[in-house]
């Protein structure tokens, strides 16, 4: 892990990110942008959130029992949905009452979070991280009136291995742990095999899940996966594009919990 201290400016600029959720600069979008984006974890009533409700509750329990906060969503490759994942997962913890959600797009070379939510270019974790922005509160956007606050990455020609490391980077993370135990951080990581970023970020989580594709996703990338980003733990795995129905739901999800579980 990154022993680097935060140096004080840091430490104050990524602390103004403790203001509560409805204080945070607001971000309206439409349900028929979010549907557009395939965000259906803020409708509690729409069959096509039952996915990520499932997933809410056995993801929260493992955070109340183990008592994590802060937990990466991952794949070994990319194009396997891991942002969808992130996203429908973030929203749908929004809606339990009294927990405050806060989803960070690290994944610095890809960031597709920004999309998901219809965000226009702005200021993003990038900014933060390279010093363009004043402090992390600049950056966050509150989703309507949700408890859902989404700390969006934009596109930047930065060397993100030197960002993740920096004093910003340190800030940043301290930041994110020093939030109210009713508050809980979902981080979209980078692919584990794009380039060291991953590796980089996991040293800094409490847990990660891992979304991988049936047919596409081997069990090498997976064992690989598990030893590159160890000693961290992996809490959980999303088997995407699930085939077997007698297993999966009708939307093609499939859950397993634990190390290697549906192999």
């Amino acid at each position: 892990m990154n022993a680097q201290i935060p140096d004080d400016m840091a430490l104050h600029g990524a602390r103004a990110l403790l203001a509560p959720p409805e204080q945070t600069l607001p971000h309206d979008v439409g349900s028929s942008q979010l549907e557009e984006q395939y965000l259906f974890g803020f409708r509690n009533s729409d069959t096509r959130a039952r996915p990520f409700k499932l997933l809410r509750s056995q993801v929260l329990k493992q955070c109340q029992d183990s008592g994590m906060k802060v937990i990466g969503v991952t794949a070994p490759s990319p194009n396997v949905g891991k942002t969808l994942v992130a996203t429908n997962l973030a929203a749908a913890m929004s809606r339990i009452a009294d927990l405050d959600v806060y989803l960070v797009d690290l994944d610095l070379h890809r960031p597709a979070v920004a999309q998901r939510f219809s965000m226009g270019e702005s200021l993003g974790i990038h900014d933060y991280l390279s010093g363009e922005a004043p402090d992390l509160q600049s950056v966050a956007r509150r989703i309507n009136d949700e408890r859902l606050v989404v700390l969006p990455g934009f596109r930047r020609n930065v060397a993100t291995g030197e960002l993740l490391t920096s004093s910003n980077g340190d800030a940043l993370f301290e930041a994110l742990r020093a939030l109210p135990q009713s508050a809980i951080v979902l981080i979209d990581m980078p692919p584990i095999f794009a380039d060291d970023d991953a590796v980089i970020i996991s040293q800094r989580l409490d847990g990660y899940l891992m979304v991988v594709e049936d047919g596409r996703t081997t069990r090498k990338q997976v064992r690989d996966t598990v030893r590159l980003l160890e000693p961290t733990p992996l809490i959980g795995s999303v088997l995407n594009r699930y085939r077997n129905q007698l297993f999966s739901d009708e939307y093609g999800y499939g859950y397993s919990y634990g190390y290697g579980g549906y192999y």
